[in-house]
């Protein structure tokens, strides 16, 4: 048998939003997984990191099950954005 060498990182917090929803989140990015069963619990966690400022990196992707959904954070780029936005 071979060792797995793909193991989570120590410093990658784990955190569950729900039951069925999983994040493996550093401080600009991060994957939401989910049931394949349970989408509508993956499309309400995806909305509100949009709203908290994540942004989607790519399409929806599924292995074994699961579905996946990476997101990442540039909060310089928001802060930017809003300050031109007061300027205006």
């Amino acid at each position: 048998m071979e060792n797995d060498n793909r193991s989570k990182s120590k410093d990658t917090p784990h955190l569950s939003l729900s039951q069925y929803v999983k994040l493996d989140m550093s401080q600009n990015y991060c994957i939401v997984s989910c049931s394949k069963h349970r989408l509508p619990d993956l499309v309400n966690v995806v909305d509100s990191m949009v709203n908290e400022g994540w942004m989607i990196t790519s399409g929806l992707t599924s292995d074994d099950g699961l579905m996946f959904q990476s997101m990442s954070k540039f909060s310089g780029t928001l802060d930017n954005s809003s300050s031109i936005t007061n300027e205006v």
